[in-house]
């Protein structure tokens, strides 16, 4: 692989190596069975959407949590200079780790107006997370079922609403950080 370093080189191969294992290494599915390829395509679809829907949400945890973070301990000195100290050390591993998302946006939105279309979607995010972090099959769900938009999260329509979606949670999070609201 001309232009990559050897680290980058190394990277690649044991990405190679991890999607092996997992079974995700769509490239190679003609090494597969034919009987078993569509079910192990199908499989490596699902895994790809569950991992962003989780990473999603992950993130979105992070946001909410660096926003309590400022309300309680400012702005003045930034997160790695804060994780030296004693309290900000016992707040995240007492407080914010004990949370889940929704606790800690609640929390949030009671210290600043969140656009409803905002608060609307982490609470679906949390829903749809929740389902497909808990059940292998969670169209089978009768609460956290994997949809959005009223469309399957597995379908690439569902995924990019989604992904268009979250990106605009994002966006409002990252403009918040910048004094923008």
């Amino acid at each position: 692989m001309p232009g990559l370093t050897t680290y980058q080189r190394g990277l690649v191969q044991e990405l190679r190596e991890i999607y092996q294992l997992l079974s995700l290494d769509f490239n190679d599915i003609e090494e597969y069975p034919k009987a078993q390829r569509t079910t192990r395509l199908e499989l490596m679809k699902r895994a790809a959407v569950r991992q962003e829907v989780v990473t999603t949400y992950t993130q979105m945890d992070e946001y909410v949590a660096s926003e309590l973070c400022v309300h309680f301990f400012g702005t003045e000195k930034n997160f790695p200079t804060l994780w030296k100290t004693k309290n900000f050390q016992l707040f995240n591993y007492h407080f914010l780790e004990e949370m889940s998302l929704l606790p800690k946006f609640r929390y949030v939105k009671a210290l600043r107006k969140i656009p409803k279309a905002v608060a609307s979607d982490i609470e679906r995010l949390n829903a749809l997370r929740n389902g497909v972090a808990h059940a292998f099959s969670p169209e089978n769900l009768k609460r956290s079922r994997a949809v959005w938009r009223d469309k399957s999260i597995f379908s690439l329509e569902g995924l990019k609403a989604f992904h268009a979606d979250m990106l605009t949670v994002k966006r409002y999070f990252q403009r918040i950080r910048r004094g923008r609201y």
